[in-house]
């Protein structure tokens, strides 16, 4: 009778096997440079920390696409805080869901932010982009990075009752995102964070 349940172990086995693991992509929070800041910035730090909680689709919405002028702008105002794959097919976006950036007389960026944030996955082929995880306004990304073509993590915090770090890695190809977060509050941040690519282009900007 036993040997009847070998088959479903083996597929429950081989489905855990499939799940991506923080641990796996170790060196690249030490090599990324805005990775490696957003870990510097939490406590006893270590991707082992973090446990699987679930997975989520990107969903069927159809894609928008920028064109003409409208294109031109996003990609003036937002191309240095976007992150790219490495062929440049593909590009992540978690700021100008929740932040609007218009250019001043003095070539600075006035911004507006809003409360809710959401990440866009969009393609250069087409110029065509979708929203792939809405955040809302008490869970935020921080960070993205390229693991390679079609593999990405974004890392950030729920804000909710503190600064709990998550990690997201997410694959194009399946069109899942893992969700990962440690099981206590040891990593908990005390403070705020502000991104690498938005510190770097923070002398041009004008918050409001």
């Amino acid at each position: 009778m036993k040997w009847m349940f070998l088959p479903l172990f083996w597929l429950l086995y081989n489905s855990t096997q499939a799940q991506p693991r923080p641990a796996d992509y170790r060196r690249l929070f030490q090599q990324d440079p805005a990775l490696h800041k957003w870990a510097a910035s939490t406590p006893h730090f270590t991707p082992e920390a973090f446990v699987f909680l679930n997975a989520t689709d990107f969903g069927k919405q159809s894609p928008d696409t920028l064109r003409g002028a409208a294109a031109t702008t996003y990609f003036d105002t937002f191309g240095k805080l976007i992150s790219y794959s490495p062929d440049r097919k593909q590009w992540l976006d978690f700021y100008s869901y929740q932040v609007s950036l218009e250019k001043t007389a003095g070539g600075r960026y006035r911004a507006t932010l809003e409360a809710d944030q959401a990440l866009r996955l969009g393609k250069t082929n087409d110029n065509t982009h979708i929203i792939i995880a809405y955040m809302g306004a008490s869970t935020w990304i921080e960070e993205t990075a390229w693991v390679d073509n079609h593999t990405f993590i974004a890392v950030g915090v729920n804000s909710a009752a503190a600064f709990h770090p998550f990690i997201f890695i997410g694959d194009t190809n399946t069109r899942k995102i893992y969700h990962y977060s440690p099981r206590d509050k040891r990593l908990d941040r005390s403070g705020g964070y502000v991104s690498y690519q938005w510190a770097k282009m923070r002398p041009m900007i004008i918050e409001e």
